[in-house]
């Protein structure tokens, strides 16, 4: 379903991108939801025998700055890029920013290691998801998606998106007067963030298709592996193309 979010057009603002991006990488930050992905990812990268990460369509930095904290990947650096850069922390010795802007269909070929995206698979049209898979051949791609095509997914993101913005707007880190502003004086930013959080819950694939385009688009050569991770209240589905020639198989594919 075509459903065009506002962040990714080129006449949305640049603050209020930014504020929403960093309401969203605050919220799953602080409610752990990318946690249980720590070990996943980092039996990704031991199979594939690489020790760091390139993140694409970061937005704010949000998940690989809550997953770089976890014990799993604590010897793990993450580079992260995005199409509309905004960082909103200046990173640390394992986690920096490359502050140009970069297309995910197009990333840097230079900067070694594993290519991730959190939550930022469904923004693309169908024939880029198959651009993405088809290109993981050289440094592999790790997709994560934490929405699930359905009523009740709808109903916590349109509950989270209105009163729970109200509510936590003061808590959202940074903390920024212009959030307090325009969500609770002038709830633009309320209606924004709303508009496109469902309409990532309305166009964001099902697991079993996300992994079955895996399957479908993964380079000749390529092992895949996918699988559900995460909390009840808050699965996450996630698969991993890699490089067959580098992949340390250890058990058998996830998927």
């Amino acid at each position: 379903m075509n459903f065009p979010e506002l962040e990714d057009q080129l006449w949305f603002p640049s603050w209020m991108r930014r504020m929403q991006t960093e309401f969203i990488g605050w919220l799953v930050h602080r409610f752990g939801v990318y946690g249980p992905l720590a070990p996943v990812l980092a039996d990704m990268l031991g199979r594939a025998g690489v020790g760091e990460v390139v993140d694409l369509g970061a937005g704010s930095g949000g998940p690989s700055m809550a997953l770089a904290r976890h014990r799993a990947l604590e010897t793990v650096s993450f580079v992260l890029t995005d199409l509309f850069p905004s960082p909103s922390e200046t990173g640390t010795d394992r986690v920096r920013w490359f502050h140009e802007p970069v297309d995910a269909l197009a990333a840097p070929t230079h900067l070694p290691g594993l290519r991730t995206m959190f939550n930022a698979f469904h923004h693309f049209e169908e024939s880029d998801k198959q651009k993405l898979i088809a290109g993981a051949g050289k440094h592999g791609l790790f997709v994560a998606e934490i929405l699930q095509p359905d009523v009740w997914c709808f109903l916590k993101i349109a509950f989270t998106t209105t009163v729970g913005q109200v509510l936590l707007a003061p808590l959202v880190r940074p903390f920024r007067w212009e959030r307090l502003l325009f969500t609770w004086i002038l709830p633009v930013n309320v209606l924004t963030v709303t508009w496109d959080g469902l309409a990532s819950v309305l166009k964001v694939d099902a697991p079993r298709r996300m992994f079955e385009r895996a399957r479908l688009y993964a380079p000749e050569g390529c092992t895949t592996f996918s699988g559900m991770s995460g909390y009840v209240w808050a699965p996450v589905a996630w698969f991993c193309v890699l490089p067959a020639e580098v992949v340390n198989t250890g058990d058998q594919p996830l998927i």
